[in-house]
């Protein structure tokens, strides 16, 4: 073999080795080798049914109780599956996820959520890969 085609065969085997690298890599940005789940909040009571939004708009200016009934935003995964009024959010989702008192603007703003108003069940949490807004850990926020 010449030494000019040696060079072009070791060049294409760098090349090749170095995709694979940056692909192990980007890989290795997944979590348990599968992507993360996007986060979505739901309106949800203490028996984590969703209930409609207006609840949680209202629990916003009474402390987060409506009738002496506390209404949370509930932030997680919840498997990829998406919830309607009425229905129960799954004990399994529900342990990971982050509950949040309507009426406390700052843990609302650390959730990724707006400050104050209405929040639409189902949407989507900011945060993701490289943007910082995500949130770390579970538990309640703001009491």
């Amino acid at each position: 073999m010449s030494t000019s085609r040696s060079n072009r065969v070791k060049a294409a085997i760098g090349t090749v080795s170095l995709t694979g690298a940056a692909m192990g890599f980007m890989s290795g940005c997944a979590v348990g080798g599968e992507e993360q789940e996007a986060e979505r909040v739901y309106c949800v009571d203490e028996q984590d049914q969703v209930v409609d939004e207006e609840q949680c708009e209202e629990a916003e200016r009474n402390g987060g109780f409506v009738g002496g009934v506390p209404f949370f935003f509930l932030l997680g995964g919840f498997g990829g599956n998406r919830y309607s009024v009425g229905q129960t959010i799954p004990q399994q989702y529900t342990g990971a996820a982050t509950r949040v008192n309507p009426s406390d603007t700052t843990a609302r703003s650390r959730a990724g959520l707006p400050g104050s108003g209405r929040v639409t069940s189902g949407t989507r949490i900011s945060g993701g890969i490289g943007t910082g807004g995500g949130r770390v850990g579970s538990g309640s926020v703001g009491s």
